[in-house]
């Protein structure tokens, strides 16, 4: 094969063709376009949590301190003639763990922890001896055998009642069941300790699944003693059917218990095996309810008693389902007579002695009347008489607020706003002695946000009487509790000026409120969300003058930077508006968009980076001065000094130019667009990626060129050159390096392709002034010769060397002169042009020598017939070399595969449909080989 070719192209005409005219009134290629109606849900703000879902998650700390900002209040369940109260318990009782938790030191008093004193077992050999023995070890109750676990944390003591429970089972298997029973009773016996109130309430959820454990260990025992393993439940069991052993034993159970000498464990053990008298007489059961619920009030500590009347409306439930709602009413009736002893000194003396505020006491009765309360309303018909009567009986009560607050939390939100201006006086006559005010208002203001529709009370007169409570509260967090629920009241019922007002006042309480307002910064970030999520147009909260200066009171880097996320987020996600043109809002958002701005550094991990660039962005895009294009250019121009920092919205910016100088008015069209241009060449270098730079430096030019910048143009395209070599091998996208080989051919055969319609610099004194530069750069880049991305670029580039000799080029753009008219087919521009694809073609014949020696025969096959097809067509076939290249070409292609290959198939196809003199000759020449 000889070592060198020179390349000539063919001159081709322009074919005119007649194509038949049809008149249409819609674009044949048109993209249909279907509006699709918005989900909130899945909205902008979706989409930005599950970038910053992942960084959140890595920090512990950040992550409880945002479950502490969580309404962590538990949502009021509806009364329902099928409720299941097993299921509703089973949600109170997680919620009551979670919430009742404690730091100090617990004891533990029990024989039969692991490790304590065992239980010496004696063989006995007739049923005689059998009862004897049990009668003896559960009259012999060693008391020096108890041993008390003192300086157990939380999860020590859950641990060993879990341990106590599993001892129950051990010894039920064993046949141990007094020892069992005992454990039991050892259980119940933990409940009268409250050296610990803040605990309690979990500790009785605890005990209380023990003894339902054990109740279900005697109950199945029964059960088998009785019919065997046959499936039956509690309600189809047959008292008259059992048969006399199995009746005896339960006795004999309900004897055990009722030798238990101190009252607590008897009632719960009783309790416990409640439903173990369906084996004597179904009927015995009622009784035994209502004589509890009278035996519990020997119970003195009102704590320890309202708890053992949860444990038994819980298991009358079990039992009875919706016919047990009556034993919660006359539990809470009993409750409420005895309701001052809460307050009595003896139990302020014991709370105080456990430094627990008198709000924390109270809260310790809270789920137990919510219990209670819950399962009340289920039974009575007409819950509205049933509010008025405790409403009435708040009013007579004195420290009545544990009861309100019961009362507001526990009723539907329509009674509830039905009484909120009597429950509002309620509490503005005792206001200043309430340690419950701010769950009570909160309470009440959350009812008052879930009504639908508001129209029988004054909204305005409301919030007055709530304002004159709130605002003189000394407490500064439970103040922004209540301004919660109730400034999102406010903005769903009352006027924008009202809104103004209570903003301004929350200001001035916070400022002189003496102490750090970065401390509340949490809170006052709920009540802003809470404020954007609830008004009908977050556009009007932009035009208050309240707004700002509360969203900006906190002062901290990372407070300020949660804040203007948050506002940003939900603002994006509730605006209406496609376009921004309201010059507060665009100042407001701007100011926002600087914070987010200012707390990026080195260390901002990427996925903030992604959030605040792409809220930025979406400022940046909805932001429109319709006509005014020199305001537009100016907020942009503002926007790239502000948001140096990311790159992504400098990127924005620049598309955001280019398409501002596209739809601007002809008439001002000329320096809006230099100025646009302006703008985007010198914005392009800020940004840190190569690759984005170059992909930015072709844009220009063809923005440029669209409106005949042609100098403009030929500035990117230079810039573009001049990057290529630094544009890098692979880019971090999603935490991975991934290769840029894709993008870089795309990239430069576009470049290539915006090289035919960009005319000559006519103060060049070389022709193709851009084109060579082009190739110049090729030779000094160390690309392989055997990579495709470099062969890749030498076809492509001698394809546009062969359309640059055209005397018309197949497209131009209106308003440039490009070199075929420029040059008109001069010889002298020809011959720089072939030069160049004569150089090329060597080229290319160096790397099919490369391939070969490197043993890529499937490259070197693909390379020899895509040259072989680029002389065929854009070859001029009379010039010797071009023929002897291309049959040389053809023979090396045979020698490394079969003509049968679908490519050569093809093109050899081409070639016979070739009419030319030239083509027929050569496919006879290639036939002959």
């Amino acid at each position: 094969m000889p070592t060198y070719y020179k390349w000539c192209s063919v001159k081709k005409e322009k074919q005119k063709h007649e194509y038949p005219s049809l008149e249409v009134t819609n674009h044949p290629l048109r993209v249909e376009v279907h509006n699709l109606k918005h989900n909130s849900n899945k909205s902008l703000l979706k989409s930005l949590q599950k970038w910053s879902s992942s960084f959140e998650e890595l920090d512990p700390l950040l992550r409880f301190e945002q479950m502490d900002l969580e309404n962590n209040s538990e949502p009021t369940i509806e009364s329902d003639a099928t409720v299941n109260y097993s299921k509703i318990w089973s949600v109170k009782r997680t919620a009551i763990l979670n919430k009742y938790t404690t730091g100090e030191k617990l004891t533990i008093i029990s024989s039969y922890l692991p490790g304590g004193e065992k239980t010496l077992l004696r063989q006995v050999s007739n049923l005689n001896e059998k009862v004897k023995h049990r009668l003896e070890q559960l009259d012999d109750f060693d008391e020096s055998s108890v041993r008390k676990t003192m300086g157990l944390s939380q999860q020590e003591f859950v641990t060993k009642i879990h341990m106590l429970d599993d001892e129950i089972k051990k010894a039920w298997e064993t046949e141990q069941r007094v020892k069992a029973f005992k454990i039991a009773i050892q259980c119940s016996k933990l409940l009268s300790d409250i050296s610990v109130m803040q605990f309690y309430p979990s500790k009785f959820v605890l005990i209380s699944d023990v003894l339902d454990n054990f109740g279900k260990l005697v109950y199945d025992r029964l059960k088998k003693k009785s019919f065997g393993d046959a499936a039956i439940e509690l309600e189809d069991i047959d008292s008259g059917l059992v048969p006399e052993s199995a009746r005896e034993t339960c006795q004999n159970w309900m004897f055990k218990m009722a030798s238990i000498r101190e009252l607590l464990p008897r009632l719960y053990m009783e309790m416990s095996l409640l439903k173990c008298y369906v084996f004597i007489s179904k009927d015995e059961i009622k009784p035994a309810i209502a004589r509890l619920i009278t035996m519990i009030r020997g119970i003195g500590n009102p704590l320890v008693a309202i708890y053992i009347r949860v444990y038994l409306c819980k298991v009358a439930s079990a039992l009875y389902g919706k016919e047990s709602e009556c034993y919660f009413h006359d539990n809470l009736k009993e409750f409420l007579e005895e309701y001052q002893q809460i307050f009595q000194p003896a139990m302020a003396k014991k709370f105080g002695a456990q430094l627990l505020t008198a709000d924390k006491y109270l809260s310790l009765y809270i789920p137990a009347i919510d219990w209670l309360l819950y399962g009340t309303l289920n039974t009575i018909p007409c819950k509205l008489t049933l509010l008025d009567e405790l409403l009435q009986l708040c009013d007579k009560t004195e420290n009545s607020e544990l009861l309100l607050y019961c009362i507001v939390s526990g009723f539907d939100s329509p009674n509830i706003i039905k009484k909120s201006s009597a429950i509002l006086d309620t509490i503005k006559k005792s206001a200043e002695h309430m340690v419950l005010l701010s769950p009570i208002l909160s309470a009440l203001g959350e009812h008052l946000c879930h009504a639908d529709v508001y129209r029988q009370l004054s909204s305005e007169a409301l919030s007055q009487t709530w304002w004159k409570i709130v605002s003189n509260m000394k407490s500064t967090a439970n103040f922004l509790q209540v301004l919660e629920p109730w400034i999102q009241f406010a903005c769903t019922q009352l006027s924008a000026q009202h809104i103004n007002m209570l903003l301004r006042g929350t200001i001035r309480y916070m400022i002189k409120c003496g102490k750090p307002i970065d401390d509340y910064s949490s809170q006052i970030q709920l009540v802003v969300k809470r404020m954007l999520k609830s008004i009908p147009d977050v556009e009007e909260l932009f035009l208050m003058d309240a707004f700002m200066p509360l969203v900006e009171l906190v002062q901290t880097s990372n407070a300020r930077t949660m804040m203007a996320k948050t506002v940003l987020l939900v603002f994006f996600e509730r605006c209406n508006s496609v376009q921004i043109e309201d010059h507060i809002i665009i100042a407001s958002l701007m100011r926002l968009c600087c914070i987010l701005h200012e707390a990026i550094n080195a260390v901002t991990v990427e996925d903030e980076l992604k959030i605040s660039s792409d809220l930025i962005n979406k400022y940046i895009q909805t932001v429109s001065y319709q006509d005014d294009a020199r305001e537009q250019l100016n907020f942009y121009v503002e926007c790239r000094s502000a948001f140096i920092k990311l790159d992504s919205v400098l990127k924005t910016l620049v598309h955001a130019v280019h398409a501002l100088a596209n739809r601007a008015r002809p008439s001002r069209s000329r320096w809006l667009s230099r100025a646009c241009a302006a703008y985007s060449f010198v914005t392009v270098p800020s940004l840190q990626c190569a690759l984005c730079r170059a992909q930015l430096y072709l844009l220009g030019a063809h923005a440029a060129l669209l409106v005949a910048c042609v100098g403009q143009a030929e500035a990117n395209l230079k810039a573009f050159v001049s990057l290529i070599p630094d544009i890098p091998l692979y880019v971090q996208e999603d935490g991975q390096n991934k290769p840029t080989h894709v993008k870089v051919v795309g990239l430069l055969s576009n470049f290539l392709s915006t090289l035919l319609i960009l005319p000559d610099n006519v103060d060049s004194s070389s022709k193709a002034y851009i084109l060579s530069g082009f190739i110049k750069t090729m030779e000094r880049i160390h690309w392989r010769k055997t990579d495709p991305l470099y062969y890749t670029l030498l076809l492509r580039t001698l394809d546009l060397l062969c359309n640059l000799t055209q005397e018309k080029y197949i497209y131009h753009i209106d308003g440039v002169i490009s070199n075929d008219e420029l040059y008109g087919s001069e010889e002298e521009f020809i011959d720089v042009l072939e030069n160049y694809a004569t150089n090329i073609c060597q080229e290319l014949l160096v790397v099919l020598k490369a391939l070969g020696d490197a043993k890529e025969t499937n490259k070197q096959y693909n390379l020899a017939l895509e040259l072989f097809w680029r002389i065929i067509k854009r070859g001029d076939l009379r010039e010797g070399s071009m023929t002897s290249l291309a049959i040389n070409l053809w023979v090396l292609s045979q020698k490394l595969q079969d003509s049968n290959n679908k490519f050569a198939k093809t093109l050899l196809s081409a070639l016979e449909r070739d009419t030319s003199e030239e083509g027929r000759l050569l496919f006879d020449k290639l036939n002959e080989t």
